[in-house]
């Protein structure tokens, strides 16, 4: 009689698939490639150089986190966002925790994708160059998860620069740019972030909050103002700017609040609403989850602009593998992507406490038990 098959179990290697994982590190042999040959069998060729096994790795290392990041930050943009049939207009309190425990990992993870340049740092630039013209014009300006991850995040299309008059995706292959195509048209975190911040009910705690906060800031302006009016060590001419700069932020400041389309003003409200009023029950998770937010933007732009400094010290000044100004162009991004920038404006206008309007009942925003 013969014996049962024995019904596979899980095993550390096959649960990780780790024999695929770990047959990936040979480049493809292009010279030996012919058209319409398929990736995955494509021939291979030995590692030109000892460090280009670091190179290989560092960057699968890079994707793997990216999918991560992008896993994570969807849940986020779904668990704020209305989407579809089954959409809401209001978001559990129970929700708002698991966001921010999403956009804390993500942070960590940036944190880890910043520490791994210097890994690549350790490889000597001369020793790039062995096999640098093998892998051109490929080129991270390719990675396909990263273009999505920019896209998810909410980076505006107005905000990109293009690539040689080109626009940015000119280089990816055609079923990539559909799929970003198709991705433009989904919710983006940040949009999802803007909605639900524009449906936060203030009207049912402080009515006038807005105007009240507009004259609290207006007041601080002024008293900036003659600070800088009685600077002993400004001259005329410092003075006078130091003083209408202090008047040009009062009217910034009404602006923001007041002067653009109803959901953004409500959106920017909002913002400063809970930053005005975090130390309250009701507002610490919401005030927590802005703070992770900002912390992603600065966490992303310094990515960009460590990615900067690694190539700077490993090529110099010369263009990217992929035909792109290299370092310039990093530089660039790191300054001007800015995802969350509504967010970051509002730094600009937040008080000390002892400024802060007071609220009519405080008691609306504290623990209720039945």
């Amino acid at each position: 009689m013969s014996a049962e098959p024995t019904k596979p179990v899980p095993s550390y290697s096959t649960y990780l698939q780790l024999q695929r994982l770990l047959s990936a590190q040979l480049p493809p042999d292009y010279a030996q490639m012919t058209p319409g040959t398929d990736a995955a069998t494509a021939p291979v060729r030995s590692l030109a150089h000892h460090d280009e096994m670091l190179f290989i790795i560092v960057h699968q290392a890079y994707e793997l986190w990216f999918s991560l990041v992008t896993h994570e930050l969807s849940r986020v943009r779904d668990l704020l966002g209305r989407r579809g049939a089954a959409a809401r207009d209001t978001v559990s309190e129970d929700d708002i925790p698991r966001a921010v425990n999403g956009v804390r990992r993500v942070n960590e993870i940036f944190q880890v994708l910043m520490q791994q340049w210097r890994i690549m740092e350790t490889m000597n630039p001369a020793s790039f160059l062995e096999f640098r013209d093998l892998i051109t014009p490929a080129s991270g300006f390719q990675s396909l998860q990263f273009r999505q991850l920019e896209i998810l995040a909410g980076l505006s299309g107005n905000l990109r620069m293009d690539f040689e008059g080109r626009p940015y995706a000119s280089n990816l292959e055609g079923w990539e740019r559909k799929r970003l195509s198709a991705m433009e048209g989904e919710l983006t975190l940040k949009a999802a972030l803007m909605d639900w911040l524009s449906r936060t009910p203030i009207e049912k705690v402080f009515p006038q909050f807005a105007e009240k906060y507009c004259e609290a800031f207006a007041g601080y302006c002024n008293e900036q103002a003659a600070l800088q009016q009685n600077n002993p060590n400004l001259s005329d001419a410092q003075r006078q700017r130091a003083i209408d700069a202090a008047r040009e932020q009062a009217a910034s400041m009404h602006t923001y609040v007041l002067g653009g389309d109803a959901s953004r003003n409500r959106a920017h409200q909002a913002f400063l609403f809970i930053a005005s009023y975090r130390h309250l029950p009701l507002l610490r998770w919401p005030s927590a989850l802005l703070d992770t937010i900002i912390e992603f933007e600065q966490g992303f732009r310094l990515f960009r602009f460590r990615h900067a400094r690694m190539v700077e010290r490993m090529i110099g000044a010369r263009t990217g593998t992929g035909g792109s100004p290299g370092v310039a162009y990093l530089d660039n991004t790191s300054s001007q992507y800015k995802i969350f920038g509504d967010l970051l404006e509002a730094r600009n206008f937040t008080l000390a406490t002892q400024r802060v309007p007071k609220l009519p009942d405080e008691s609306l925003l504290g623990f209720r038990f039945a």
